[in-house]
């Protein structure tokens, strides 16, 4: 159907990778305002998106909301909680939905014959322990797509890892997507591999001599991507900066992408509630810029 075909034309990696090129994307504010380089960083429920073995880095349990406003309309809803269990341990689950919004079926030039939108959930579990300064973690995926009557199943795992270095700097790594797919009418969609690695430091900090409390606290991470479908290597880069422990600004940069401009992002720490927002700029000819909004509760 040309509808479809457009959509897709218009979305480089979906072209390439098939419907669930939204699994190469970030869900959650805070890695779309760092470009992305989240895979030593992360340390909250969206580890279960990023890298695992972040749920055994992080100190709080967690439960956020989010949703990415992307190309052509399109929109990504993320649920996502991060569980202790026990003292080294711990669990995500999650659930990620894209949904196109309505397309126009056409098998030729005119009015269009009707409506019909395209839909992808990845769904699951993800597990993080710690050992001592090193963490690993393994994340199930159930997925499913839906074009128009037509629909497939599938499954995918995720393996991650983080250590903690000196200085305060840490490395992570994650193998991502390793998993096939059921026939959509004549052919499985390809799903979109990724393997990434990087370093997240804090190389800056600014303390009141008072009472040594933290005034200011500057971070950055370095990551590289490498996607086998589209035999594609990306360098991500995020930089910020948290004030009084209460305020955060973001930015960050891909390379080597072609939809995708500079992003930016603040965040807001209120007690037990945390509220994000990036804004991911689009390189011209694509309808932009996107939005993301994610909203943390933490215990």
């Amino acid at each position: 159907m040309l509808g479809m075909l457009a959509f897709f034309a218009a979305w480089p990696a979906a072209a390439q990778e098939g419907g669930f090129a939204f699994l190469r994307n970030g869900i959650n504010a805070e890695a779309g305002a760092m470009g992305d380089a989240q895979v030593a960083w992360s340390r909250d429920a969206f580890s279960t998106f990023w890298n695992p073995a972040g749920l055994a880095a992080a100190e709080r349990n967690t439960a956020s909301l989010s949703y990415y406003a992307w190309v052509l309309g399109t929109g990504t809803y993320a649920a996502a909680s991060r569980l202790g269990l026990g003292e080294n341990g711990a669990v995500g689950l999650f659930v990620t939905a894209m949904e196109s919004g309505n397309l126009e079926a056409r098998s030729g030039p005119g009015e269009p014959e009707g409506f019909f939108s395209v839909q992808f959930v990845s769904s699951g579990a993800s597990y993080g322990r710690r050992f001592g300064r090193f963490r690993a973690g393994v994340t199930a995926k159930y997925l499913l797509e839906r074009i128009f009557t037509n629909s497939s199943q599938g499954y995918a795992f995720d393996f991650g890892v983080q250590a903690d270095l000196p200085g305060e700097v840490r490395f992570g790594a994650a193998l991502q997507n390793i998993g096939r797919m059921s026939k959509l009418e004549t052919q499985a969609t390809r799903l979109p591999k990724v393997l990434r690695a990087g370093v997240a430091a804090h190389p800056f900090h600014v303390r009141l001599q008072e009472d040594d409390a933290t005034l200011a606290r500057l971070f950055a991470t370095v990551e590289v991507s490498h996607f086998f479908e589209m035999q594609r290597t990306q360098l991500h880069v995020g930089l910020g900066a948290e004030v009084f422990e209460m305020l955060t600004l973001r930015g960050g940069y891909v390379t080597n992408d072609d939809l995708r401009g500079p992003s930016l992002g603040i965040g807001l720490d209120i007690d037990k509630a945390l509220v994000d927002y990036a804004y991911v700029a689009f390189e011209s000819g694509y309808q932009g810029p996107g939005h993301i909004m994610t909203l943390t509760y933490q215990w």
